[in-house]
């Protein structure tokens, strides 16, 4: 007997033992003593089975832009899946699909050509590894594999993608991917000027330049970078960096992909990232924010010199591109995240981000009377509150890391969902670009309380 919408509802029959959470042992439990089961989001809230509310810090994990609830993308979707649900992806396509290419094609710089759609972020960057490659292939530079990567990123979990990670704290690809590697870590910290105190928790342009030399450029396919270096600490990277970095690929041949994953559709006070400097990639990938999250989709944006280069090898398989997703360029996700650009363009959500973004770092920045406050950094509504400058003050918890762990689960407990970052100790805020002043205050106030509770323990 199947299990009716009700019980679903209620949490009758259902058996959570059997999930297994990413990132989590086997003996990972859900709710009520481990991981909370939500059932419903609103704006910027979130409520749980057991009725608890919690603040959303972090957007669904940074994809949720323009908030929890929205009908409009809701009914988009249900519209879509009345007209054409889904469809054979590799021979046909869909009005929604050839949209949201061309609507992504006017968002990014002129020169970008074409789009392939990917169920995901990993899968995104997939796409451009595999093209990269592809690329010098045909050019008859079939010695250019290596793939450069910033110290402390991550650019997702599929093969490709988990070769550019750059020894991100929480990563076991050790075990994965063992000595059979085309990702290099370019050291930190960054040396650059205007980086600040994330610097310890990247590399940039120089780091970069000594890599490639090191590898020699005859080697490398691609440089891989997140514009803001999120995932490093919210590093906070000069803009000036990137076009460090675009003219250090252009001096040596060497394809540019920006992941914007994390940083596209308005989270840093712009579209996206990429425009703080007005570089132009080899690649985009998006996905999160594309969608708002509503439904699975990610999207690789290819500049027309690659596709030109592709386009004019000799008939047979070095002109094809042999890599596709059953759910890439999905109808449904495609019309939701057609929707959702326009709601993020009609609200203006780019400013909001903005402006609510100065506020929260300012609001973050007064709890430096907490002896573990270090520094609240970021750009637009993306932030990064690091802690603990050191393991002295982690008391009983033994490591600064193992503290802000404490605390990320402290802060649940008082409302407020949020996770840390590179290298464990840097807690990443990218709520709904709708939030409120007044909910801002709140993290802020939730932060403060989190903090007086850990001082009290340890």
């Amino acid at each position: 007997m199947s299990t009716s919408i009700s019980a679903l509802k209620t949490g009758a029959e259902l058996s959570p033992g059997a999930v297994w959470p990413p990132y989590s042992p086997p003996t990972a439990e859900l709710d009520p003593q481990g991981l909370p089961i939500l059932v419903k989001g609103e704006g910027v809230w979130l409520t749980s089975k057991d009725g608890h509310r919690y603040l959303d810090g972090v957007g669904a994990l940074e994809a949720m832009a323009v908030g929890h609830g929205r009908k409009r993308l809701v009914d988009v979707a249900a519209r879509q899946m009345q007209e054409l649900a889904f469809l054979d992806v590799f021979r046909y396509s869909s009005e929604p699909v050839i949209e949201l290419a061309d609507k992504l094609i006017s968002l990014t710089p002129p020169g970008m050509k074409k789009v392939h759609f990917t169920p995901g972020g990993s899968e995104a960057v997939e796409t451009a590894l595999k093209l990269a490659i592809q690329y010098h292939w045909v050019r008859g530079d079939t010695n250019r594999r290596k793939v450069i990567t910033r110290y402390g990123a991550y650019h997702g979990v599929t093969f490709g993608a988990m070769n550019c990670d750059g020894r991100y704290y929480a990563t076991r690809n050790d075990i994965y991917l063992g000595d059979t590697r085309f990702g290099v870590v370019a050291d930190g910290p960054a040396t650059g000027p205007g980086w600040g105190a994330g610097a310890r928790y990247a590399a940039g342009a120089p780091e970069f330049a000594a890599t490639i030399e090191r590898v020699g450029p005859q080697n490398v396919a691609a440089v891989i970078v997140d514009a803001c270096a999120t995932a490093s600490g919210v590093a906070s990277a000069p803009p000036a960096d990137l076009i460090a970095l675009r003219e250090l690929c252009d001096r040596h041949g060497i394809l540019l992909i920006v992941d914007e994953i994390i940083t596209g559709f308005c989270r840093t006070g712009e579209m996206f990232a990429h425009q703080l400097s007005g570089v132009t990639a080899d690649f985009f990938t998006f996905s999160k924010a594309l969608s708002s999250g509503y439904m699975p989709i990610g999207a690789c944006v290819v500049r027309d010199r690659v596709v030109d280069e592709i386009a004019a090898a000799e008939a047979g398989p070095d002109r094809v591109f042999a890599h596709g997703h059953t759910y890439g360029g999905h109808p449904v996700a495609c019309a939701v995240a057609l929707e959702n650009i326009k709601i993020l363009e009609e609200e203006n959500l780019a400013a909001r981000a903005a402006e609510m973004g100065d506020r929260l770092r300012a609001g973050l920045r007064t709890l430096d009377t907490h002896d573990a406050f270090v520094d609240a950094r970021g750009v637009g509504m993306l932030t990064g509150l690091e802690l603990f400058a050191s393991d002295d003050l982690a008391g009983r918890y033994g490591s600064a890391v193992a503290a802000c762990g404490w605390l990320r689960r402290e802060l649940r407990d008082i409302g407020l969902v949020t996770l840390t970052v590179h290298p464990g100790t840097v807690f990443l805020l990218a709520p709904p670009l709708i939030i409120t002043g007044d909910e801002i205050d709140r993290i802020v106030e939730i932060f403060d309380e989190g903090l007086t509770r850990l001082e009290a323990t340890r």
